[in-house]
């Protein structure tokens, strides 16, 4: 199993302020509610004691319906691979790294440029991102804009289950036809619907609409998915200044009062779905109207809604690896290195994002392979330092004494492997000299050489022929 490591190192709020949000969100959900364009969502709510008002399409949540409904989601999720090497579960702080689907566009591997993106892309990446090791669940990446846009959700499905062993997640495209062949195509892969239940292999990203307007596919969505007990994130983005209020703390209470409202829904529909909360923490640029991606503002609200997360002690979506750089350079590096920090040491369990550029509108596999290495260098700060007889080395402090080495030690050997990191990508040649005789490459050359021998050369097991037949019939589009 992929085992995750310890977050929750990062903290700006007290108990009595996490407390203070809490309490406003059961205030927003009880008073303010949602807009729920679901009619069969408006009646299970309103058959649970919800007030509902059908013309206005309005739900206001009693506080005792949202905590019942809390109290029934897992505090552990697990998420499985078609390799059950490649399960983990969520649990407390742990924390693991994926990333996202959605961008159109994407920078091409030979020339460098921006294009739209195919289904092909969405291959690719779910194959290098099956290679990285420190990837611990698949998403898409792009949207295709050569797939049917009515069954757009199956194309992805494919791209991932056919192209990566590890959990996939797709993304909520559609309403409860085309979720229910997702499902289907899943059970396909996982041997069968009982299969499928007991090793979940795949998740639904499903988003709802801020502030408050929960639209009706993706509720249908969320509704098909709970009904099989299978892993559903629902996050929304609340942008800070446009669609959520300006000040952090009210973008918390929003947030998470919408996401929190999901898990009512489909704790009805189904006791004990996992459930995984949170929002996508952005703010709007007030000079640009951006989406910016790499605001420090957004930090703290992941730190902020981690800290809740952890108090509630529920399962949390996190962000990061992304940026607002339309190219492959310093702000990109920064601003991606960053969120993916703060979002492991806050302990965001399930972080996302990763190798989305330009906002969000597209994406760079190269990047992508960068913040693998990144995550790397994290893991190994957020795995501490040893202090035991051993590693506190006094019997070598006493061998080597004045101005010797520690080179050729056996206490040396010993420890190497797990006090050093080693990276792939970063420089570490010795002189300037040596690394001009290299090749004088940067990161971003070396990264792309990866992502050749990926794809070139690493192998993910296949699909039953019986099952991709399956599939490609899932797939076709019905003569209207």
């Amino acid at each position: 199993m992929r085992t995750g490591f310890e977050g929750g190192q990062l903290k700006i709020l007290t108990k009595s302020k996490l407390h203070a949000i809490y309490l406003a969100i059961l205030d927003a959900l009880e008073f303010h509610g949602v807009r729920m364009e679901c009619e069969p969502a408006l009646k299970l709510l309103d058959e649970a004691g919800a007030t509902v008002d059908y013309e206005q399409q309005t739900v206001l949540f009693p506080e005792y319906l949202v905590e019942e409904s809390l109290r029934k989601a897992p505090k552990r999720v697990r998420m499985c691979g078609r390799d059950s090497r490649q399960d983990f579960v969520i649990e407390g702080k742990k924390v693991f790294f994926g990333t996202f689907s959605g961008a159109i566009y994407i920078t091409d591997l030979k020339t460098g440029e921006r294009r739209s993106c195919a289904t092909q892309d969405m291959a690719n990446a779910a194959k290098i991102s099956d290679a990285l090791e420190n990837q611990d669940y698949v998403m898409a990446l792009f949207s295709p804009l050569d797939a049917p846009p009515e069954i757009q959700g199956l194309y992805e499905g494919d791209a991932l289950m056919s192209n990566t062993v590890k959990h996939v997640m797709v993304f909520a495209y559609h309403g409860k036809e085309v979720t229910r062949k997702q499902i289907e195509m899943a059970r396909l892969v996982a041997g069968g619907e009982e299969a499928l239940r007991k090793r979940p292999i795949i998740s639904l990203y499903d988003e709802p609409a801020s502030p408050f307007i929960f639209g009706r596919e993706y509720v249908e969505a969320l509704m098909e998915w709970a009904q099989e007990g299978l892993p559903v994130v629902w996050a929304g983005i609340p942008l800070g200044g446009a669609t959520g209020p300006i000040t952090l703390a009210g973008g918390v209470v929003q947030g998470m009062a919408e996401s929190i409202a999901g898990n009512v829904i489909a704790q009805l529909v189904n006791p004990g779905t996992p459930f995984i909360f949170g929002f996508v923490p952005l703010v709007m640029d007030m000079r640009s109207t951006l989406a910016a991606y790499g605001a420090p503002e957004n930090l703290l609200l992941g730190i902020a809604q981690a800290q809740l997360a952890h108090y509630l002690g529920i399962p949390l979506w996190g962000t990061g690896g992304c940026t607002d750089s339309k190219t492959l350079d310093a702000q990109t590096f920064s601003e991606a290195s960053m969120n993916l920090m703060t979002a492991a040491l806050s302990g965001q369990n399930l972080i996302h994002d990763i190798a989305l550029i330009e906002s969000a509108k597209s994406a760079s596999c190269e990047l992508l392979v960068i913040c693998d290495e990144i995550i790397g260098m994290i893991k190994r700060v957020m795995a501490g330092m040893e202090v035991n007889d051993s590693t506190l080395a006094l019997e070598e402090i006493g061998t080597v004494r004045h101005g010797g080495t520690y080179l050729a030690l056996k206490h040396t050997r010993e420890h190497f492997d797990r006090e050093r990191w080693l990276p792939e990508l970063t420089d570490r040649t010795f002189s300037y000299e040596s690394w001009k005789k290299k090749g004088a490459r940067n990161m971003v050359d070396v990264a792309r050489e990866k992502i050749r021998k990926i794809l070139k050369e690493h192998e993910v097991e296949p699909l039953p022929s019986d099952v991709r037949r399956g599939i490609d019939r899932l797939k076709r589009v019905e003569p209207q």
